[in-house]
């Protein structure tokens, strides 16, 4: 089996530009792995089963687990209020309403900005998820809409960090990586000499590596975390055995996103595929992709971890095949195709939505939509009434879609992959 799963991922590799990967399948108590390609393309080194990829945001997932551990080891309730456990939020109005379960749930409504969202601080030391939370603190809450936030992770891990005593990063080693043996799991932050891939972007020119981007601000989202395939089925294994983490896979948002998921749990996707549900989640990281996906009843899980920003368009070509032969579930295509009027009238689309430091301008044609934002103007073209296509070549972020919407059909929101800008006109 081992040959056969090496066989599928070298062709899928090559065939979309990824240099190196890991594949694994956990089916009947067994785990089988692959290993492909080379860690960096200038060096050669070959990927092996000890190569340590970054997960990104896998990590949030992770960082779920721990505060499910740590809340029923009685060190604080999910329900309470992040005013009382975070320091730097006491006496702040968004904190004292939203709970720990609020972050996991990606409802907190805490104040999202592009500086707080994606941009690495130089600090470095073990202070640094204590200013994270007081910078977020004075800001004005979001409108109360389902958001992906990696500012929200940071909070948690900050929570975590005040009722333990301990770092982010010890937290995670004592509560996660010790108790379940998860040994080829480690942080960049640490100095520890370990195999690790680079980065690549694919040109015309090939497989270019990129620096590594390792924020210690950004570290409970998933920002330095490091794994291998196996430790990632070992850490699936353990959603499976425990029953205390089956309640991470609660819905808690009816919110489809396309190309990402069919809602939202705590700190997981559910997937509605055909023989499903099945749950999981994604990581991106500057040049690497990784996918993982559980399926409880029956047992088993699938992880790929690659070292290519054409990673998520691996995942598409192999799953398919590798869900319907282990599990006999039937993994849908991305529907990318056009579908002209499937979104009705497309004035009901147009206005500004917005972050303070964030703005996407939307007009309407007799077609589809232009998006306008700080660095680019995307022609947008209907696949559903919520979904707009705007780069099928972009195996990310294909598709914006538009949420929240009111008793006339206008939205309230608009996704940039999954992150929500509030519309603030007209």
């Amino acid at each position: 089996m081992r040959d056969e799963l090496a066989g599928l991922l070298r062709g899928h590799a090559s065939a979309h530009s990824v240099p190196g990967a890991a594949l694994g399948v956990l089916h009947d108590g067994v785990v089988t792995c692959a290993y492909v390609g080379v860690a960096d393309a200038s060096t050669g080194e070959p990927v092996t089963p000890e190569t340590r990829f970054a997960v990104g945001s896998l990590g949030k997932p992770m960082a779920a687990t721990v505060a499910t551990r740590l809340a029923d080891a009685g060190l604080y309730s999910m329900d309470d209020p992040l005013a009382g456990l975070v320091p730097e939020l006491r006496g702040v109005g968004w904190a004292e309403r939203a709970s720990v379960l609020d972050l996991l749930a990606s409802r907190s409504r805490l104040p999202l900005r592009l500086a707080s969202e994606f941009v690495g601080w130089p600090d470095d030391d073990e202070g640094v998820l204590s200013r994270v939370a007081a910078t977020l603190a004075p800001g004005e809450p979001t409108p109360p809409y389902w958001s992906y936030t990696n500012a929200g992770w940071c909070l948690l891990g900050r929570a975590l960090e005040a009722v333990t005593g301990l770092g982010w990063e010890e937290v995670v080693r004592a509560n996660l990586l010790e108790p379940l043996g998860l040994t080829g799991t480690t942080f960049a932050t640490w100095a520890t000499d370990v195999p690790r891939v680079s980065g690549h972007e694919i040109s015309a020119a090939g497989a270019e590596p990129v620096p590594p981007w390792t924020p210690r601000n950004l570290g409970p989202a998933g920002s330095t975390l490091l794994s291998t395939v196996e430790d990632l089925l070992l850490f699936a294994q353990a959603h499976l055995d425990d029953p205390s983490l089956a309640r991470l896979r609660t819905t808690t948002a009816e919110l489809r996103i396309h190309a990402w998921f069919d809602a939202w749990c705590l700190g997981w996707g559910r997937f509605d595929w055909d023989g499903g549900p099945v749950w999981g989640w994604d990581g991106l990281m500057a040049g690497q992709r990784s996918v993982l996906r559980l399926v409880p009843d029956r047992r088993g899980a699938i992880a790929l971890l690659t070292n290519s920003g054409t990673g998520r368009a691996l995942y598409r070509a192999v799953y398919p095949e590798l869900m319907r032969t282990f599990f006999g579930i039937g993994m849908p295509a991305l529907r990318l195709a056009p579908d002209p009027g499937a979104a009705g009238d497309l004035s009901r689309f147009a206005g500004v939505y917005a972050w303070p430091d964030r703005r996407w301008e939307v007009t309407a044609t007799g077609t589809g939509l232009v998006i306008a934002g700080a660095r680019s103007t995307v022609e947008a073209s209907p696949v559903d009434g919520q979904t707009f296509l705007v780069d099928a070549g972009d195996p990310d972020t294909p598709t914006m879609t538009f949420g929240a919407f009111d008793d006339e059909g206008r939205p309230g929101a608009l996704y940039q992959m999954l992150w929500a800008h509030p519309r603030v006109s007209p």
